[in-house]
């Protein structure tokens, strides 16, 4: 249902609703005075009546102003009930009727008055209808006027426009054709000249062209000419340079001139330089280059040019020979022996390949192979020096003295002033123990030697054969020498061995403090070396006034650097001796003896030290084992018999005093003669 406000509805129909609604209250007005009259009737101030208490609560008080709202919102629904007193039954039913006449007329009032107001909103409502489809209609007619208005209008403009375009494109049409006219004249305006000018050029470029040709002809032959006479150049610079660079490689494997290498080295690089800047492959110039590399130990380097070398030239004994020798360098001796077998089948009569050959097969551990490979390289060249003294070598290590010393001599006979050989050879037979061959050959060399690192070792080592040959004074000497031009040594380590050596010939001599003092400037020029921190402790340990402190310092420092060491562990043993600390001096004895189990004064130490710790039972062993292995150690005999006493066995004890008293009746007089009196008297 659409709902249709008051502005707008027209002047008529606000007329007629509003007569509607000013019946409709007239009806409802009448309708609740009616019901208020029928209602109160009951309470008027008649005597005959009887009154009505009101206090039930279901009445209301006089006064009270009534409204019809409040009637028609009671609680108690349709109708009231009167509650007015009668006197008889027949006041009560005439009463009764009388209320329902009212009512039903009453009713009757209000549906007339209900029915009435639904035709009238019928009517209205068909009017509002009538009147809404009348407006609707006329506003669908007005608004299709107006679109038939508005679409006659766009077809007019449309045709307006069509019209204006037509003319337009009737305009542009003929302008088009105008330009196309003129653009086609001025064409054939263009191509006349075009085709005048292209004839004109053709003949100044045929004629241009044909001098060009002339020129270009004459500037080819001279560049030609040029060219060939360059290339020649090239050629015979080329050639000139190849053949520079394989003189240089020759003299660089001839010479052994330091200087004389590295001029050539310098030389043969700069022009291999030039080469390369050419694009020249040349195999002379990776080797110089190969060369280089080696000297500036740049081994890999040295060994990719001198496979791209043998790459452009196979036949060069020379690049495999430089092969074999960094092969040998780094070690890939199987392969050094390759290079070399190689090279010599390019050329035999080069003494150097066969004789690093030699080398390679002394590191291949084949002596045979390389003693004949050392006499080949002095059969192609018999001033070669190095081949001699090899086999002298293979000699020495196969313990062949003889063949050994009769290769020395041949070559010491060859090359006098060689003193590298007289040295070895003296050596040799300090090795062998023959020391006046050993003094022999080092005084020969040192008429030979002037100042120098080679003279201060020789010094030195003649000062040890006189040593081991009990020559004291004269090792003396000569360390003397040694130690005073040890400045010759650049080495800390060998000045500290030459001083080590010194201090341990005046240690010998009884120079103790002298050896003190020597002892400790070796270690300052070498603060690992060992065997002076041995030396020097025990010599703390022997003096008058031990200072057995320092010696434990000294041999924890040595211990730290070689547990395993026998001097180390036996020299521990009698530090803690010397401190009374029995079983620790015990622990290192024993050290000692696992290093070395036959060493008779470590085994002779270790039994007093289980004296002194209680051990009675295994001193008694080890004095033993001691007497055993060595019936001369009177010392043992006599620490073994007071063992024995200690544990009660005094026919033992008594035993072995005798015997030391047959051995060295003087020996230890006064307590051997004691210990067996007084055996006999407990006998």
């Amino acid at each position: 249902m659409k709902f249709i406000h008051w502005k707008e509805l027209s002047d008529e129909q606000k007329n007629i609703r509003l007569k509607k609604v000013f019946g409709a209250t007239a009806v409802v007005f009448i309708v609740i005075i009616v019901l208020l009259l029928m209602r109160c009737e009951g309470c008027s101030n008649d005597s005959t009546k009887r009154k009505r208490d009101f206090g039930d609560g279901k009445g209301h008080s006089y006064g009270e102003e009534i409204s019809g709202a409040d009637i028609f919102n009671d609680e108690y629904g349709k109708g009231f009930e009167d509650y007015t007193l009668v006197d008889s039954q027949t006041d009560i039913d005439a009463e009764q009727k009388r209320k329902i006449e009212e009512e039903v007329l009453a009713k009757k009032t209000l549906e007339e008055a209900e029915s009435k107001k639904a035709a009238e909103e019928a009517a209205e409502k068909e009017l509002a209808a009538k009147e809404l489809a009348e407006k609707k209609a006329k506003e669908e007619a007005e608004r299709k006027a107006l679109e038939e208005e508005k679409a006659k209008k766009i077809a007019e403009q449309k045709a307006k426009q069509a019209a204006k375009e037509e003319a337009k494109k009737a305009e542009e049409a003929k302008l088009k054709k105008q330009k196309a006219d003129a653009e086609k004249a001025r064409k054939a305006e263009a191509k006349k000249l075009a085709e005048e000018k292209r004839i004109a050029e053709e003949k100044i470029a045929a004629e241009k062209a044909a001098e060009e040709k002339r020129l270009a002809e004459e500037a080819a032959k001279k560049s030609l000419e040029a060219a060939r006479k360059k290339a020649e150049e090239d050629k015979l610079a080329e050639e000139r340079s190849k053949a520079k660079l394989d003189d240089i490689a020759k003299r660089l494997a001839e010479t052994s001139s330091e200087a004389e290498k590295q001029k050539l080295l310098e030389e043969g690089v700069k022009l291999a330089e030039e080469l390369a800047k050419s694009g020249i492959e040349n195999d002379a110039a990776h080797y110089i280059n190969a060369q280089d590399a080696q000297k500036k130990k740049d081994y890999k380097r040295a060994l990719t040019e001198l496979e791209k070398a043998i790459k452009l030239n196979e036949s060069n004994y020379l690049y495999y020979y430089d092969m074999g020798k960094l092969q040998y360098m780094l070690r890939r001796y199987e392969d050094a022996q390759g290079s070399f077998l190689h090279s010599i089948q390019l050329n035999n009569k080069f003494p150097p390949s066969v004789y690093n050959l030699g080398l390679t097969y002394v590191k291949l551990n084949n002596e045979e192979k390389a003693l004949e490979s050392f006499k080949k390289s002095v059969t192609i060249n018999p001033d070669y020096e190095k081949g001699y003294i090899e086999q002298a070598r293979v000699y020495n290590r196969q313990g062949k003295l003889e063949e050994c010393v009769y290769a020395y001599d041949k070559m010491i006979n060859m090359f006098p002033e060689n003193t590298s050989a007289i040295m070895e050879l003296g050596s040799v037979y300090y090795q062998y123990g023959k020391y006046e061959e050993s003094e022999t050959q080092y005084k020969k060399a040192l008429t030979k030697l002037s100042k120098s690192e080679e003279k201060t070792l020789t010094l030195y080592n003649l000062s040890k054969v006189l040593y081991d040959d009990e020559k004291y004074e004269e090792a003396a000497s000569y360390g003397w020498n040694a130690y005073d031009e040890r400045d010759f040594l650049l080495n800390d380590a060998q000045q500290a061995n030459i001083t080590y050596n010194y201090a341990l010939i005046q240690e010998k001599l009884g120079k103790t403090d002298e050896a003190i003092k020597l002892y400790n400037e070796a270690l300052q020029l070498n603060p690992t070396h060992i065997k002076t921190k041995i030396n020097l402790s025990a010599l703390y340990m022997t003096k008058e006034n031990p200072d057995t402190d320092k010696a434990m310092l000294l041999l924890a420092e040595a211990y730290k650097t070689n547990s395993e060491d026998f001097s180390i562990n036996n020299n521990l043993g009698t530090a803690y001796m010397q401190k009374e600390n029995y079983s620790m001096a015990v622990s290192f004895y024993k050290a000692a003896l696992a290093i070395k189990n036959d060493d008779e004064d470590a085994l002779f130490n270790l039994a007093n030290a289980q004296v002194k710790n209680g051990d009675l039972a295994e001193a008694v062993s080890n004095f033993t084992r001691v007497t055993s292995k060595n019936p001369e150690n009177l010392e043992a005999f006599v620490g073994l018999a007071k063992v024995q006493l200690q544990t009660g066995d005094a026919q033992g004890s008594y035993k072995n005093l005798l015997y030391v008293r047959g051995k060295n009746p003087s020996f230890r007089k006064a307590e051997v003669d004691s210990l067996i009196a007084l055996i006999e008297d407990s006998l």
